[in-house]
């Protein structure tokens, strides 16, 4: 049920209803309904214009019309609540601009900041920082703390880090040449009948590959464990590169499936 102007004017003036039995009727919330009579400006009892300087009709057609002030924007400026502008608004008969044309602010068209808003400024978008030293050249650095709690290593730039990198990197032994290796991968193709194992894959493919779960680099003691390895096409061993840590659990789960 769409909430037009008139059906709310029936069931809420003519009929009587509550806001809250007419949201039971529709089907949703008594905000939204309350919300769309605040809107289309209905009410029960007859608008009264008291003497505040928003009910003066002219000093709002200039606000509102002229100047083309959202009604929120005026309501913040009088320090009254919304909804005292828009029932005026629609009182005096004003179309009431949509969601895009609303509540914006004149523009500064040029105009400087005073000192104290630039001080404000400045110190709203200093983040807590922290000095630390570097974990390659130990040198002491300035950085900022939540990056600080998100690695346990800490570099005071890229040169740094790609040194660190070079230094402790890990330079596996390669074993596909080996017959252990060999012996190895022909068993996790017997056992996985020569097809791609990965959840979801359903490729018949001959281009196959024999996984480490856990890697070889990191767990070298289970090389040649059958049950770390995992039969996997050419696609999907791809989307394995550089993100295996990732798949473990899921990967053992498949194989623990098969050997039950």
């Amino acid at each position: 049920m769409k909430f037009t102007k008139e059906y709310l004017y029936q069931k809420y003036v003519v009929e009587g209803l509550s806001a809250e039995a007419i949201a039971k009727n529709v089907g949703c919330s008594r905000d939204q309904v309350k919300g769309k009579l605040r809107r289309y400006g209905i009410r029960k009892k007859p608008f009264k214009v008291g003497n505040e300087l928003y009910d003066n009709r002219e000093w709002l057609y200039n606000q509102y019309v002229k100047l083309e002030k959202g009604y929120t924007v005026i309501a913040s400026e009088l320090g009254v609540s919304y909804s005292t502008i828009l029932s005026r608004i629609l009182y005096f008969g004003w179309e009431l601009r949509g969601h895009n044309e609303i509540d914006k602010g004149a523009p500064r068209r040029g105009a400087k900041h005073k000192e104290s808003s630039l001080l404000k400024i400045k110190k709203s978008r200093v983040k807590k920082r922290i000095n630390t030293s570097c974990t390659y050249c130990h040198k002491e650095f300035e950085i900022v703390l939540s990056a600080f709690h998100k690695s346990e290593r800490n570099f005071c730039n890229q040169t740094c880090f790609r040194s660190f990198l070079k230094d402790n990197r890990v330079i596996t032994e390669d074993i596909t040449n080996s017959a252990a290796y060999k012996e190895w991968r022909l068993k996790v193709y017997k056992r996985d009948g020569y097809r791609c194992k990965m959840p979801g894959c359903y490729s018949q493919s001959r281009d196959i590959a024999a996984h480490h779960i856990y890697p070889k680099k990191t767990y070298p003691e289970l090389k040649f464990e059958v049950s770390n390895g995992i039969t996997l096409c050419k696609t999907c061993h791809e989307k394995t590169y550089g993100k295996e840590e990732q798949f473990i659990k899921m990967l053992v789960r498949v194989v623990q499936r098969m050997n039950d």
